[in-house]
């Protein structure tokens, strides 16, 4: 077995087929995880979501063309040059057949800069800020622009709020192309005022926060970080009480926002996973996560699970175990079953049912769902 002493391997996790009978080399899928810090807790869930992939696929015999198959987590330090130098590591040293990334979309399209003269697949379960530009690159998240738009139209029609301010970080492109078609949709025609801010450092944050209250909107958009989310909520709460946030940056899930929540004010978001709306797959993967991990799964550990699900089935049936042969078996996916349901790609882009959930005094309700069909 190839040596992986010289990589920050945190779990090490065998495939189908892994036994002292077979000889073929081993192939190898490595994972970029932020696996301490800040990110610990969401890169934990995400690593729980793969390994519980793996455990199924080995109960289900599977190989790459006869090949057992490991999977390497590597930490990606939540630091773009980290992502940059592990990437080629992992590419070079560990020949890897495939990649995934995580949730971090400025560190995908770093990790998606480093691979690209390795025609490697990159199967990301979170969002890119647009379509993929190669077949070698699959996304599983909902496309911001489609949140952007169910959110606009769901504060101006539901919501009935004429006036409304959105705060954006312009650094993180998923934030920035949510903020951009949320802009777009919102009812201009029917008198509703809409003012954006942007910002690009912390006193830039502040400093437009403060102008944002100073225009006493009736719904503010965060365009953000979920750490700035959390941040600027308390400072806007008690500003501009009542005023409904909708939370615009990565899709995050409704867990990961409701831990900070207090009774006020009300929080909207769109997003990819609802526990609640679940296929026959998606029920069956949260009794064994349940079981295994003592804990109900999140968005990370579900789109994880679904994306290593999707590499391993591509792997299966590619002819050779071959970069080359991978990317074309992912190119030929028309349809796969997700924890809530059927999606598909169009244009390189994921269709899939839309959850657009409200955090009501820190509990989570699904108010509207938008089907794949309507993306």
């Amino acid at each position: 077995m190839r040596r992986i002493c010289s990589l920050e391997l945190l779990v090490f996790l065998a495939v189908a087929g892994c036994s002292s009978k077979q000889s073929p080399e081993t192939v190898w899928v490595g994972q970029l995880l932020p696996l301490e810090g800040a990110n610990r807790t969401l890169a934990q869930h995400a690593r729980q979501g793969v390994e519980l992939a793996v455990a199924e696929a080995r109960g289900a015999d599977q190989t790459v063309a006869g090949h057992p198959c490991a999977v390497l987590h590597v930490d990606s330090r939540d630091d773009a040059a980290a992502v940059q130098a592990q990437t080629v590591r992992l590419l070079t040293v560990n020949q890897s057949l495939a990649l995934m990334a995580d949730f971090d979309a400025v560190l995908t399209e770093r990790m998606i800069r480093a691979s690209r003269s390795y025609n490697v697949p990159v199967i990301v379960p979170g969002e890119l800020p647009g379509p993929a530009d190669v077949e070698a690159i699959v996304s599983l998240g909902v496309p911001p622009a489609v949140r952007g738009r169910m959110l606009a139209r769901y504060a101006a029609t539901n919501l009935k709020q004429p006036r409304a301010a959105v705060l954006t970080d312009s650094r993180r492109p998923v934030a920035a192309a949510l903020a951009a078609a949320f802009l777009k949709a919102w009812p201009h025609s029917r008198g509703g005022a809409i003012e954006e801010w942007t910002f690009t450092t912390a006193a830039e944050r502040d400093e437009c926060t403060s102008r944002l209250i100073q225009a006493a909107p009736a719904v503010v958009v965060l365009a953000c970080s979920v750490a700035d989310f959390r941040f600027l909520r308390p400072r806007l709460a008690s500003a501009l009480p009542n005023v409904p946030l909708i939370h615009g940056g990565e899709d995050a899930g409704a867990a990961a926002l409701k831990a900070e929540l207090e009774k006020q004010p009300d929080v909207y978001l769109a997003t990819a996973y609802s526990g609640e709306h679940l296929s026959d797959c998606g029920r069956a993967f949260v009794r064994r996560y349940e079981e295994r991990f003592h804990e109900p799964p999140d968005l990370y550990a579900a789109q994880s699970y679904d994306a290593a699900r999707l590499l391993f089935e591509a792997m299966q049936h590619a002819a050779a175990p071959s970069r080359e042969a991978l990317v074309k078996e992912l190119a030929q996916q028309e349809e796969f079953d997700s924890v809530t349901g059927r999606m598909s790609w169009k244009d390189r882009q994921p269709r899939r049912r839309v959850f657009l959930m409200v955090l009501k005094n820190n509990r989570a309700k699904v108010v509207s769902i938008l089907e794949p069909e309507e993306n």
